[in-house]
């Protein structure tokens, strides 16, 4: 199964990934928490896996505005 790669505040498809468990072990070597793995990695409806990024675009605003860092999504 594949992961899908998605901005976690726009829902933006960012891309897909065909190989899973090379993205659960990349995104675990970095020294993350467990509440931060959680964050990043998420199993969809369908049991799919989805790995929530920031794209370009938000990451602009979010740079622009940082005080929406406090936020956990700040699109609506």
């Amino acid at each position: 199964m594949s992961a899908k790669v998605k901005c976690r505040h726009c829902s933006r498809n960012l891309g897909e990934i065909d190989d899973t468990k090379q993205v659960q072990q990349l995104i675990q070597q970095q020294s993350l928490t467990q509440e931060e793995l959680n964050d990043i990695l998420q199993e969809g409806e369908q049991g799919e896996l989805n790995v929530l990024l920031v794209c370009e675009e938000c990451e602009d605003i979010l740079s622009q505005n940082p005080s929406l860092f406090e936020l956990e999504n700040f699109i609506h």
